[in-house]
């Protein structure tokens, strides 16, 4: 179809070692130089409608309480953190090992979660990580070097996603001002593909584990929580989806983060950029945290995701790359049935119990330190209180 893999510079045992998808590769380059492909394709045609079925947490309900700390005690959850991001609005560094406050990164407060609630609950919570070609030799290199930070050295898993090549915007292979490709991670969908891929779904299976919860690195407000442990459990769906209040910046501006649409009727978590720009993203009161729940055993199967094009600025250059999402496995559908089916649930956003502190830029950062302290402490405290009563 093309030559552009003779090119001297391209490293194909590299990308043959993170799974690079030539055959998807070329067939999107091709449409995009043919001209039946480009970042609007991704954007949905049909009826967008709200999905009005999400319910609000209680974070008193002792049955979905009592279910959280029953599976969490029996080994039965993981803790999954997405970690393989570029971080370039970030400075290119590996966020998950910038400090955040007192010494402790991104990654240092994610495993100490897990280490006071298996400490809580004297249980064992699996800890996770999605890493990349451009986070894994670092962040392995954090953990050593602060003894896993107290967590059990066999009871931390690591996988890498797979790995792409970025595209001029007429299709063909961009190359920096050195002559070389550009790699980057083709998005946190790869979550589905590289669990099973690299055996980890299956360790983790044979381990007794049966959920799966799923946040990003930078939001610390995704912590362990027995109430929506307890939720999905109770809801007997796939996945549970944490949304959060939408709301406008000081210029009238939408929050534009995914959202539960019902798109052409179907019920599905749809991302921000695929919304239209004349949408009115107030019809839409939830958006996504990014925050899930899986059940292990029905994410278990080959997940085929919409494959996005997406227009990114690296270095000074306006490139193309492919990405896929994780949320849009709720759009998956077959013989008119939703294959994972969604229980939505509403959750605060800020405060002590909040659940969404996004930070992606070095501002944010410097903006939500006192925040995430307090909502780590006070956060901490709340779950002590909620498992003594209830244990």
């Amino acid at each position: 179809m093309t030559d552009f893999f003779e090119h001297p510079e391209i490293d194909e045992d590299f990308l043959r070692k993170y799974r690079f998808d030539q055959e998807q590769f070329l067939e999107i380059s091709e449409k995009i130089k043919a001209g039946s492909a480009s970042s609007h394709s991704s954007i949905f045609k049909g009826e967008i409608a709200a999905e009005n079925s999400a319910k609000e947490i209680d974070w008193d309900n002792k049955e979905h309480i009592k279910l959280g700390i029953e599976a969490l005690k029996n080994g039965n959850v993981a803790f999954f953190v997405l970690n393989g991001g570029m971080a370039t609005r970030f400075g290119n560094v590996v966020k998950g090992t910038v400090e955040v406050f007192d010494q402790k990164s991104f990654l240092q407060l994610k495993a100490e979660d897990v280490r006071y609630s298996e400490d809580e609950l004297q249980a064992k919570i699996p800890f996770v990580m999605m890493n990349s070609f451009a986070t894994k030799k670092a962040t392995l290199k954090h953990f050593q070097d602060n003894n896993f930070f107290g967590l059990s050295e066999d009871n931390i898993f690591s996988f890498e996603q797979s790995i792409s090549l970025r595209m001029n915007r007429d299709g063909t292979l961009y190359l920096d001002d050195n002559g070389a490709p550009s790699y980057h991670s083709p998005g946190h969908g790869d979550f589905f593909a590289g669990l099973r891929a690299s055996g980890v779904m299956s360790a983790l299976r044979n381990r007794g584990c049966k959920y799966i919860l799923f946040s990003n690195v930078d939001n610390l407000g995704a912590t362990i929580e027995p109430a929506i442990i307890g939720s999905h459990i109770d809801s007997g769906c796939s996945m549970t989806a944490e949304l959060t209040e939408r709301r406008q910046n000081f210029q009238g501006v939408w929050d534009k983060g995914g959202a539960p649409a019902l798109a052409d009727g179907r019920s599905q978590l749809l991302e921000g950029f695929r919304f239209p720009a004349d949408f009115d993203r107030g019809l839409l009161p939830d958006f996504s945290t990014n925050n899930f729940i899986f059940t292990l055993a029905d994410i278990d199967r080959p997940l085929t995701l919409p494959r996005h094009i997406v227009e990114k600025n690296v270095n000074g250059s306006d490139v193309l790359q492919i990405e896929s999402i994780t949320c849009e496995v709720s759009g998956i559908y077959e013989n008119g049935q939703q294959v994972i089916n969604v229980n939505y649930l509403r959750v605060p956003r800020e405060g002590e119990r909040g659940r969404f502190f996004p930070v992606k830029s070095r501002q944010d950062l410097e903006d939500m330190r006192p925040l995430l302290k307090q909502r780590l402490t006070a956060g901490k405290l709340l779950r002590q209180q909620t498992i003594a009563a209830n244990s």
